[in-house]
């Protein structure tokens, strides 16, 4: 089973990195590789990312790295998460992909089987753009009607790649065409990822799982009851974190995290490897 992470510099330049991200990159990655060592890891960045991993020894975590093709008829600075549907476009066989901020504490092969299983599903009514947009009106050639409703992309197991692709390919001829319309900000691209793939899963009536019982409200900010999944949020905290919305907060010590506290446990984490955590502590 392979399993990928994709990382790119947007932005091309070193102030594009800093510490809490690096070194969830690089905990996310031992994590699944301490719990799950039959898996093979791949990594994709871009060639600047590349660079600056392999200066902090931390390439020799993933058991193959490639450079990202380079892909200009895509707005990077609204759909930055371009590259991981550019690299699901083209698997071949089961996969997982999983977000750099994405860490996993224990051992999850028996949800992964014969169905797609995802993290947890999100309730978008009232908060997602669909059908009444002017932008997503000029798609409706790709994608018809859809509901408000998504598939959070953190973690996605996907077993048949003739499904992943197909999806991958929509999801970039979305992303060209939203670029060529000129759209404004990356509630796009949650369209053209995970409202597109909850879309998609349902159009084909294609059965699928996910780890949390609950599914985010979107618009309340709040977790709410689901008819698929296996845990409440608070009970999946000794399976997993996803760091997301919390890492706005992180940084700037807010609503009771504290920046230096969740570093310390992150290094905690990574002691034990060969990567070169004075350099990320000197570096950023």
């Amino acid at each position: 089973m392979n399993t990928y992470w994709v990382y790119e510099n947007i932005q091309e330049r070193v102030s594009f990195y800093n510490k809490l991200d690096t070194l969830l990159l690089l905990s996310s990655v031992y994590l699944w590789k301490k719990h799950h060592p039959s898996y093979t890891t791949n990594l994709s960045v871009d060639k600047l990312t590349y660079e600056y991993l392999h200066n902090l020894n931390g390439l020799y975590l993933w058991d193959n790295v490639e450079i990202l093709p380079k892909n200009k008829s895509i707005n990077k600075g609204v759909f930055w998460a371009s590259a991981k549907l550019e690299k699901l476009r083209y698997i071949k066989g089961p996969a997982i992909m999983m977000d750099h901020d994405f860490l996993i504490y224990k051992n999850i092969d028996k949800y992964l089987n014969e169905q797609p299983f995802f993290a947890h599903e999100e309730n978008g009514d009232q908060y997602y753009d669909t059908s009444w947009n002017p932008f997503i009106q000029q798609i409706s050639h790709i994608v018809n009607r859809p509901k408000p409703h998504a598939i959070n992309c953190c973690f996605e197991y996907f077993p048949d790649s003739n499904f992943t692709n197909n999806y991958a390919k929509t999801s970039i001829e979305l992303m060209q065409k939203f670029t060529e319309l000129k759209v404004p900000n990356s509630r796009f691209l949650i369209f053209a990822e995970q409202l597109l793939l909850k879309h998609l899963l349902d159009f084909h009536n294609i059965e699928y799982d996910t780890l949390l019982n609950e599914k985010w409200n979107a618009k309340g900010k709040y977790y709410e009851q689901s008819d698929k999944g296996h845990m409440s949020f608070v009970e999946s905290n000794t399976t997993y974190r996803h760091y997301w919305m919390d890492k706005p907060l992180i940084r700037k010590n807010k609503e009771g995290f504290n920046l230096e506290g969740e570093i310390t446990i992150l290094l905690n984490i990574l002691k034990r490897t060969e990567v070169n955590l004075d350099y990320i502590n000197n570096a950023l």
